[in-house]
């Protein structure tokens, strides 16, 4: 019998309790939510209505419906290597001269207050165009994207359906395939990319950086994105901490593969749950707009600096099945299925590992290094008459190849006690990554000095050897010590067995 996860048993839980409240509405509010029921219709892009499931459940007690094709007024610009410098504005029904149907083509939409011109669509546009001979098309829908947020969610299904009305047309008229179309989507960008693939037969890919949380999460799979919006649905969660804690996008997974770096929330440098409450509510009150994205915002752009980083192919961004981030960051999680490990970002496959993964990188408010390699070091002790009963301490570890030497790094401070013929497992992250083999570990060993239980632990230790694997290249390797015990205050060399 399959093992539930907590990610799991909480979501089960959380919807058991949904379906109570739900049923527990007094009757005359189900019926004024009927009564009230409305639906709209535009020509070429079909009908849309506010009742169940985009009303009528406890995470969307209620909806508008979309505003018109008019007013919210969706921009598509056209770039790719023949344009150069140059861009071209398209519709459905002017396709213009520059679109190249033998070409893939990458639709960039934006989500709540953003437009077309923000810096990360340029940048990401740009970084496309680098590595790719693609069309680009930038979708700016920032006529509908305003307050009230209600508004702008219920937006997103008209703007939705102008993207699958324009692939489409590409497809009848110019010989496109379905396949060679992927769409990538912030927040609630990421529901509108849902939106058109499920009116494009076939869509080949869809990404979506950090979907949007409030009023998506836990909704029907009509509502929000899912696995049948295209052949291959991907997702990158950044902030998904409750809503009540300013997380703007949500950690249900939605898609055939769906990373979680960092543990999909509170990403490194960028506030936390009530600091980042705090500094929103100080914000919003002194209009200070520039210091609600750097707070309330931070972690939720973090899938668009990981992902435009990961466009460049300097890190490997290499992600690891796990059921949460307690067990990836204890090292538990490091070994990839047969398929072979999968890449967070441009470079992910659907050919490889699925479902939910996990990584640590650095902070996303830094644009030069977001690399972190990973290795899972166990530590095997040797039989209780070499090691003695038990051992607590600062344990440290560095690593060497022909040519570099790593940081230093804490693999335990007094937070496990070491047992003989025992294996602990630790997670290394190096900030600096290795370019060569690893050729010796220097392990070093200083004692508890806790007064009180300090005399339960020995003075010295003995290791039987170390097993380090590469994250990156699934290889794992033995280093044996040079000596048999590592006594405190003392760094022991361990070469490959």
């Amino acid at each position: 019998m399959p093992i539930k996860t907590s990610q799991q048993t909480n979501s089960q839980l959380q919807n058991k309790i949904e379906k109570k409240m739900l049923r527990a509405l007094p009757l005359f509010f189900i019926a004024f939510i009927g009564a009230t029921c409305k639906e709209v219709c535009y020509d070429g892009l079909g009908c849309f209505v506010d009742s169940f499931p985009f009303s009528g459940t406890l995470q969307r007690p209620f909806a508008l419906l979309p505003e018109s094709p008019e007013k919210i007024s969706v921009k598509f610009t056209l770039f790719n290597r023949r344009l150069g410098v140059n861009s071209e504005v398209i519709k459905y029904n002017s396709l213009g001269q520059y679109y190249d149907a033998t070409l893939g083509t990458k639709f960039i939409i934006h989500g709540f207050l953003h437009n077309g011109i923000k810096q990360w669509v340029v940048d990401m546009k740009n970084e496309i165009l680098k590595a790719d001979n693609v069309n680009v098309i930038v979708v700016d829908w920032s006529k509908g994207n305003g307050f009230p947020y209600t508004q702008a969610t219920a937006n997103t299904q008209v703007v939705g359906s102008e993207i699958a009305r324009l692939v489409n047309t590409f497809i009848n008229t110019k010989g496109a395939k379905a396949a060679d179309f992927h769409i990538i989507g912030h927040s609630l960008g990421s529901h509108i990319a849902g939106y058109a693939g499920s009116k494009i037969k076939d869509l080949g890919r869809i990404t979506g950086l950090d979907p949007a949380g409030p009023y998506f999460e836990n909704t029907d799979p009509k509502v929000r994105l899912d696995p049948l919006d295209a052949v291959f649905v991907e997702a990158i969660h950044s902030d998904g901490s409750a809503n009540l804690l300013l997380g703007l996008g949500l950690m249900q997974p939605l898609g055939h593969v769906d990373y979680y770096p960092n543990g999909g929330k509170n990403q490194p440098d960028c506030p936390a749950t009530s600091d980042k409450l705090l500094g929103g509510i100080f914000n919003i009150a002194t209009l200070d707009v520039a210091g609600v994205e750097d707070t309330v915002a931070c972690s939720h752009q973090g899938a668009v600096s990981f992902y435009i980083d990961s466009i460049k192919n300097r890190c490997k961004f290499t992600a690891y099945p796990c059921n949460s981030k307690d067990d990836f960051d204890q090292g538990n999680c490091l070994k990839c299925s047969a398929k072979g490990c999968n890449r967070m970002g441009y470079w992910s496959s659907p050919s490889k590992d699925l479902g939910t993964l996990y990584l640590n990188t650095q902070t996303p408010l830094k644009n030069d290094n977001f690399c972190l390699q990973n290795f899972q070091v166990g530590l095997v002790s040797n039989a209780k008459d070499i090691t003695g009963v038990q051992a607590r301490g600062r344990f440290t570890i560095f690593l060497e190849t022909q040519t570099e030497t790593s940081s230093v790094e804490l693999l335990d401070d007094s937070t496990s006690t070491f047992k003989s013929d025992s294996t602990e497992i630790r997670l290394l992250s190096l900030k600096e990554p290795l370019k060569n083999p690893v050729e010796n570990i220097y392990v070093y060993y200083k004692k508890t000095s806790n007064f009180i239980s300090g005399w339960l632990y020995e003075d010295k230790w003995s290791f039987k050897y170390v097993e380090v694997l590469n994250g990156d290249l699934q290889t794992s390797t033995k280093y044996c010590p040079t000596t048999t015990h590592i006594f405190t205050d003392q760094t022991v060399k361990f070469r490959k067995c």
